[in-house]
């Protein structure tokens, strides 16, 4: 019981003149505790369908249980102490609309929150501020060799990147819950949609039919060789400095590449 009482969200309320009932629930990935964020990473992982997800979300967060269907709706209870119980009758609409409440986990693009802690390891910036500019390039690496080839041996040297320990030092090794395992995922996710939002001129579309021939190490280094503008004396300073600033520049150099080539032709 627990951990019922950690995931709820709020005690239920109730109306002794209509004898109505007041639930709550989180409305935005933001409202989620840490508890309540691995339980939905948990079921997402489980569930392809997302209005299962979302129908577990709705009973464990606000403390309902389901007894049977009716021709009125379902007869549902919530508990007012441990031995007494509130039942009412929720109606087909009712249930539509908490569970719509809920359709923010259907997309990761506003998410904003990680899991804080991982196997004794902490989660860096949620927008990796303060990452250096190399560690960015290595997790974009392995994002995308994930994301290829499905192999967890780069999901976990991502999560080693994302997490670490409580001095900023990598860790060696990391395991990871499915939760977990999603959840950083989702996490690289929502930072790479933050950043083509931030850096547009930097972060354009590849054509879906060149998709393919994207060389992950060539556009590595000729992002270093951008910064670098070619003196590999350079180069160590370039690799330490926060990625955010090295993109911030990058951007203002795709920038200005697209304007001259605007003026000027190839």
């Amino acid at each position: 019981m627990r951990l019922f009482r950690t995931l709820r969200t709020a005690q239920p309320s109730f109306s002794t003149v209509d004898g109505s009932v007041s639930l709550t629930a989180p409305r935005s990935w933001r409202e989620l505790t840490p508890e309540q964020l691995h339980y939905v990473l948990w079921l997402l992982a489980s569930f392809d369908n997302h209005t299962v997800v979302k129908t577990y979300m709705f009973c464990r967060f606000t403390g309902v249980h389901v007894v049977s269907r009716d021709r009125f709706g379902w007869k549902c209870y919530v508990r007012t102490s441990w031995r007494r119980r509130h039942y009412f009758t929720m109606q087909a609409w009712q249930v539509e609309s908490f569970l719509a409440q809920l359709g923010f986990v259907d997309s990761y693009e506003d998410m904003g929150v990680r899991l804080e802690d991982v196997c004794g390891l902490h989660a860096v910036d949620t927008l990796l501020h303060g990452v250096v500019f190399v560690d960015y390039l290595n997790a974009e690496k392995y994002y995308q060799a994930y994301m290829l080839r499905h192999d967890d041996r780069f999901l976990k040297k991502l999560a080693l990147i994302l997490y670490r320990r409580r001095n900023g030092h990598l860790a060696h090794r990391i395991r990871l819950d499915r939760a977990e395992a999603l959840g950083v995922v989702l996490w690289f996710s929502y930072v790479k949609a933050e950043m083509s939002r931030a850096f547009p001129h930097f972060f354009r579309k590849v054509d879906a039919g060149t998709a393919g021939d994207y060389d992950m190490l060539e556009a590595m280094n000729t992002q270093i060789r951008a910064l670098t503008d070619g003196d590999v004396t350079k180069e160590q300073t370039v690799l330490n400095i926060d990625c955010w600033r090295a993109l911030t520049e990058l951007d203002q150099k795709a920038r200005e590449a697209a304007e001259f080539k605007r003026k000027y032709g190839k």
